[in-house]
């Protein structure tokens, strides 16, 4: 539940009242205040926009707290809530403060509500009073005497309270002369208190005060004890009492009775009635309904309330709605059906419901009236090739679907219908459907429109002309277009980029131009610069370029001064053809960031394509992006040709060169070569040196790292600052440099090692993985020779043996000579095939197909 302000809105309606006040200021709410209390007012401003808060004080002060807080020591402007964006509390009242304050609201559509608010200031009470203010009247019948001491008796009392005269009711019953004052009516809550008085006047000695509770039950204050009632004893009041609200029971009609004796003998009553009525603010669910007219609006409660059959709703004329279905599904909610909206239901409606304490749930109900279908365009043309960027629909759409002419989705989304076409095709002409959701709807509409293809008309040609009267030489650039041409820029033979700003000299140059004119119902522009005494950077091609709303224009001219040519050294150096030119001979860039190549010539194009070092070619065209590459340059009228590569490798790097064709076909293809270098933003190495791996990594420009990670091949990872035992560091971060050194490696940590950065001031973390250190076996030669060679013992042990058979031969029989002789020569036949050379050769085994099985 939420409460509307601290402070008490306290609602006077007074019964037989005389008001003179002005029409737009409610009546004054008095309020009953201590010397020092703190008091907070408000204004009930349910959904308005507020833009102005302002306080009006009895010293005749505004004070502004809205559009400018000028909140102080004094007054300070308190935080907004749902319906109360105007409180302010006033600090450590004084004697000063008594008398009328204002509180006023103003809405952005200057809308004012506002709170009056009569203060009186008394030395011990903290509480609202209800007015006090009386002014009695004595009947007609009443002796001139009496007259004359109730003159005298009228002038002690107040007689006006801020532009509001307040007059009583005098009765004669039987002996009793009964003073009805003005009725109050406090709507409060349960936990809040409330001051009312009755006051002494002279000539009327008060003797009894008594107080009749809603049960019609009448109590002498001064005796009895009543639960929430307390007694306040004040010299200048004759009847006073505090009400606590304590509970429900206090709800209802009360009356606080002052008896006393007027001039000794007329027994005098004046009664005071006043109404406690308790009420808070709850949410309704939704707090804000925007619906279409005709459509059913569909109310309730945030939260279900056990009194819901005492539910009602109210409408902005805060009349009960009879016409009205309850909602069977939210019963407990109090929920409403609304049916067949209408304008006059615009406004602030409101769920009321509860016994005693009455509970309200506002909300704001917009109805929107018309057809939306006058929004939507039957029709759009589109060029060929061309992109496409097409906001369609109402513009309070909330959700939209548009479907082509070959039933393909091409948005579906929340928001107003937007088509994105990277490049317009034939196919895209026909019939289109669009279904729209609005505020207010529940059902989506369907539309239909036409989408017709055209191809682009020619460009028009810009007219360029020269004209040399020495000392002067004009240039002149004009083009028909039905757009105005916003600038207008040359670029000398240099590349130097002069603005031709309409009367407007600098140095040499001066602007020249008939701006616009009608040639033959063709709106025609003109712009060029004049030169005074050309100098050799005057003299070569020249490009001019004129930007309108729609499209920009190019043309090229040729300056060659007699006069400044006569040197054959100096004619020598300007260039009269149109050649191609890279803008860099070199070109740098980093693995995964753009890199862009660009040449141009001093004449239009019809093709453009680069070739890289490794032969592969790269066609691009104005308007034209893959993702990988794109066209980056003004177009080919212009005489660009640039590419922009949304990322290259190292592997890239080397000579390139950019080709161009030109209108005319008869000339030759023209290109121009450059180098291109492309560097990994994070090189890594291991390497093995005095049995030690040494493992680094280095950022690419030296810069600093916020740590440096290393990953082994079982998984094994750390930084630098949490090294494993034996590791060692010699990292420089500040440098971007990253290296560990591992003494006596073993197998497992000369296998290749992932290496990660992150450089300081960006999110995205580097990591790259060296190769590995492994020693690798030599790979063994085809045909290789493989020869065994004689042993020393073999040597020696066949010495031996032909030692002996020699002497056999020599000293025994003939026939034993003969054998031995025969034994010899197969041993050492025997040993010459044992110990020749050995070829060993490899023989390649024939490829077998062994068939799959069935």
């Amino acid at each position: 539940m939420r409460s509307l302000g601290k402070a008490t809105l306290c609602l006077f309606v007074f019964a037989g009242v005389i008001i003179r006040s002005e029409a737009t200021r409610p009546p004054a709410l008095v309020t009953s205040l201590d010397v020092g209390e703190n008091w907070e007012i408000s204004v009930l401003t349910l959904g308005d926009n507020v833009e102005g808060c302002y306080l009006d004080t009895p010293r005749g002060e505004t004070i502004e707290f809205k559009p400018v807080d000028n909140s102080n020591d004094k007054y300070k402007l308190e935080e907004d809530t749902d319906f109360v964006k105007c409180k302010v509390t006033v600090k450590n009242i004084n004697s000063n403060d008594a008398g009328i304050w204002t509180l006023r609201s103003v809405s952005d559509s200057g809308y004012t509500r506002s709170e009056s608010y009569e203060v009186t200031v008394n030395t011990g009470e903290t509480s609202t009073e209800i007015p006090s203010t009386l002014n009695s009247e004595i009947n007609e019948e009443s002796s001139k005497e009496a007259s004359t001491t109730d003159d005298a008796e009228t002038t002690g009392l107040p007689n006006e309270t801020t532009e509001t005269t307040i007059e009583t009711s005098t009765v004669q019953i039987e002996d009793v002369t009964i003073i009805n004052m003005d009725p109050g009516y406090f709507v409060t809550k349960i936990g809040e208190s409330h001051n009312l008085k009755i006051p002494e006047y002279d000539f009327l000695n008060s003797e009894k005060c008594y107080i009749v509770t809603p049960d019609g039950k009448q109590y002498d204050v001064e005796i009895s004890q009543i639960y929430g009632i307390e007694v306040i004893k004040d010299y200048n009041v004759a009847c006073g009492v505090k009400v606590h609200v304590v509970s429900e029971q206090m709800i209802g009609d009360w009356t606080l009775i002052s008896r006393g004796i007027r001039y000794s003998t007329e027994v005098v009553e004046r009664r005071l009635p006043f109404t406690i009525i308790l009420e808070e603010t709850v949410n309704a669910l939704p707090s804000e309904i925007t619906v279409k007219q005709g459509n059913n609006i569909y109310i309730r409660l945030e939260d279900s309330t056990p009194f819901h059959d005492t539910c009602k709703l109210i409408d902005p004329f805060n009349n009960i709605r009879t016409n009205i279905e309850k909602d069977s599904r939210y019963v407990d909610t109090c929920g409403f059906i609304v049916k067949n909206a209408s304008e006059k239901d615009s406004g602030f409606w409101h769920i009321k419901y509860g016994e005693r304490t009455i509970y309200k749930a506002f909300v704001r109900v917009t109805v929107n009236a018309g057809d939306d279908k006058t929004d939507i365009q039957s029709h759009y043309t589109w060029t060929l090739d061309r992109p496409v960027e097409e906001l369609m629909g109402p513009e309070n759409t909330v959700y939209c679907r548009v479907v082509d002419a070959n039933g393909n989705t091409v948005f579906d989304g929340f928001g107003r219908c937007n088509v994105t076409l990277n490049r317009v095709t034939v196919e895209h002409a026909g019939t289109w459907r669009m279904f729209v959701g609005l505020e207010g709807r529940v059902l989506t509409d369907e539309h239909v429109f036409e989408v017709s293809v055209r191809e682009a008309a020619p460009k028009p040609v810009v007219s360029t002309s020269v004209v040399t009267d020495k000392p002067l030489v004009t240039l002149t650039c004009s083009v028909s277009s039905p757009h105005a041409v916003r600038s207008c820029k040359f670029r000398d033979p240099s590349g130097r980029i002069l603005l031709a700003n309409p009367g407007v000299g600098e140095d040499r140059y001066t602007f020249h131009g008939n701006g616009a004119s009608l040639q033959s119902g063709v709106q025609n522009h003109e712009c060029g610069i004049q030169i005074t005494n050309p100098v050799i950077r005057d003299l070569g091609l020249w490009r001019c370029a004129m930007a309108t709303d729609a499209e920009t224009y190019y043309g090229f001219l040729t300056v060659l001064c007699p006069w400044a040519m006569q040197d054959p050294e100096v004619a020598a150096t300007v260039e009269s053809e149109p050649t191609l030119q890279a803008e860099n001979e070199m070109v740098n860039g980093l693995v995964g960031e753009t890199v862009t190549m660009s040449c141009s010539v001093q004449s239009a194009i019809r093709y453009c394509y680069f070739r890289a070092s490794n032969g592969t070619t790269f066609s691009v065209s104005p308007g034209e992006s893959t993702g990988a590459i794109e066209y980056a340059g003004a177009g080919f009228d212009a005489g660009d040709c640039s590419i922009r590569f949304s990322s290259l490798s190292v592997s890239d790097s080397g000579s390139w060169s950019c080709r161009v064709g030109f209108v005319n076909p008869s000339e030759a293809e023209q290109h121009a070569s450059f180098e291109v270098s492309i560097q990994d933003t994070l090189v890594v190495e291991q390497k093995v040196e005095d049995n030690t791996l040494i493992i680094t990594g280095r950022v690419h420009n030296d810069r600093a790292v916020e740590y440096c990670r290393f990953v082994r091949i079982d998984g094994l990872g750390f930084t630098t600052e949490n090294l494993p035992e034996g590791y060692r560091s010699h990292s420089r971060l500040s440098e971007g440099r990253c290296e560990i050194w591992i003494p006596s490696p073993s197998v497992l940590e000369l296998h290749p090692w992932s290496v990660a950065v992150r450089i300081r001031g960006q999110g995205i973390e580097l990591s790259r993985q060296t190769l590995h250190s492994l020693q690798e076996p030599q790979p063994e030669n085809e045909n290789e020779k493989t020869i065994y060679r004689f042993p020393i013992t073999w040597l020696m042990i066949l010495i031996i043996g032909m030692s002996l058979i020699m002497t056999g031969i020599l000293v025994g029989p003939k026939k034993n000579r003969t054998w031995t002789y025969a034994r010899a020569s197969s041993i050492r036949d025997s040993f010459r095939r044992s110990f020749s050379k050995k070829i060993i050769v490899e023989q390649s085994v024939p490829e077998r197909n062994t068939p799959m099985s069935a």
